[in-house]
């Protein structure tokens, strides 16, 4: 942030934290706490023994959206929450159990909570994070800071929003980037830190080189036969 004052100047910021909406594709993680262990069996999922990992543990473990943004659970059918943020979900589904067992209590959160960070980092790849949403310095730091190539000027991020992606560039070296609500990450985010223009001239100085080398070669080798032609 190269516009923030020098000297001991307190700047007061106010968190523009975003609500993670849940859409189709999403994979919720449902506990039905119950004195009836019956009940109980019947919501909370069990995987153990089973040597998934990844993405594919992520889905045994949770139930999933389908394309219209309905979850299926035992015995209620199913219970549409897409739109809905992680608060409000949980709240219906509440309802919903609380119509058929008495003294249930239910936990509803998001599974699929993963960012990926490419580009200009130390350590690009996909990230797990254990909150709904993080801010685009805690992404960074995740992958290891920007590296002496990347453009801070210019970060892209890639957000998927009802099966469409819609994209947003952020200039962290501005202060008040920290205010907007860009700042803030979703999860599946993508986070692209793009290289500075010096960086794209040396990848390509190798090439230049050669095409040079070949132009002095050629313009060697035509003065040559020209000197023996007179």
């Amino acid at each position: 942030m190269n516009d923030h004052p020098k000297g001991d100047t307190v700047m007061t910021f106010k968190q523009n934290d975003l609500s993670v909406i849940l859409q189709p594709g999403d994979v919720v993680y449902i506990k039905v706490l119950s004195l009836d262990k019956v009940t109980s069996s019947l919501f909370n999922l069990d995987i153990t023994g089973s040597s998934a990992t990844g993405e594919v543990s992520t889905t045994l473990r949770g139930y999933t959206l389908d394309d219209d943004g309905y979850i299926r659970l035992p015995v209620i059918d199913t219970i549409h929450v897409a739109g809905m943020t992680i608060r409000e979900a949980e709240s219906l589904v509440q309802q919903r159990i609380d119509g058929y067992f008495k003294n249930a209590t239910v936990i509803l959160k998001l599974l699929n909570t993963k960012i990926s960070v490419l580009g200009e980092v130390n350590r690009p790849g996909t990230y797990s994070i254990l909150r709904n949403s993080i801010n685009l310095f805690e992404a960074l730091a995740l992958a290891g800071d920007i590296t002496q190539y990347g453009n801070r000027k210019s970060i892209l991020i890639v957000r998927t929003i009802n099966n469409q992606n819609i994209t947003f560039r952020i200039d962290l070296t501005k202060e008040k980037t920290i205010e907007t609500e860009q700042f803030y990450l979703l999860p599946n985010d993508i986070v692209i830190v793009e290289p500075l223009p010096l960086r794209a001239f040396r990848l390509n100085t190798t090439t230049i080189s050669l095409i040079f080398s070949g132009l002095t070669t050629l313009v060697t080798t035509l003065t040559f036969f020209n000197s023996v032609l007179k």
